[in-house]
């Protein structure tokens, strides 16, 4: 196996959410899925090595993504979860500014403070791969942090009985590839075949 291959397993041990399927009054979260972005992040944030040096006005993956050291394929799991909805508020004043804009918008009868979001259970467990320098330290385990301001809690693991994975193809079209699709979930979120785990660590070597 290539020295570069980290197989894992995850497990959430706080719930969270993101915004990705639309439900009654706000969003639910697939209990299935963690990308492989969100992973990248949580590992560089966790172990000090956060890649976004300044805010901006749109996002840029590809060049957040060139600044942390591991790839990463989709993390799956099978039968995971979700809790009941829970309502949110956000303080959009406070967050938003206020400007001209935001109070127009927030006029127009369509901008919501208050939403409902389905959280992923504690206990919902994942397996994927990553690529690059093996993160585990001496306790062979991490813990970081994901989903919307970071509320989620994710165990990480080694686990060498995991053999084969899929990759996101849409993370692959932000370096210029293209993989055949097995299935979509999100836009951003496109389900390639499975590969071993050196198949998919030399096609991530290339997202550079």
């Amino acid at each position: 196996m290539d020295s570069g291959v980290v197989p894992f397993r995850a497990e959430v041990l706080t719930p969270f959410y993101y915004h990705g399927l639309y439900a009654p009054d706000g969003a639910a979260t697939h209990p299935d899925v963690l990308s492989d972005t969100a992973l990248c992040f949580a590992l560089a944030h966790t172990l000090g090595l956060p890649p976004t040096p300044r805010l901006r006005q749109q996002p840029d993956y590809a060049e957040d993504l060139r600044r942390i050291p591991w790839r990463a394929s989709l993390a799956l799991g099978e039968g995971n979860r979700n809790l009941g909805p829970v309502r949110h508020i956000i303080d959009v004043e406070r967050e938003g500014g206020y400007s001209v804009s935001l109070q127009k918008a927030m006029g127009s009868g369509f901008y919501k403070k208050t939403f409902y979001v389905h959280e992923v259970a504690p206990g919902a467990r994942y397996s994927g791969m990553l690529h690059g320098p093996d993160p585990f330290g001496p306790g062979g385990e991490l813990i970081v942090r994901v989903g919307v301001g970071r509320l989620g809690m994710l165990r990480l693991r080694p686990a060498p009985d995991v053999v084969a994975c899929r990759l996101n193809a849409a993370t692959a079209r932000l370096f210029g590839q293209t993989l055949p699709e097995d299935g979509r979930m999100l836009d951003t979120l496109r389900l390639s075949p499975r590969y071993s785990l050196d198949e998919a660590a030399a096609v991530l070597a290339t997202w550079r």
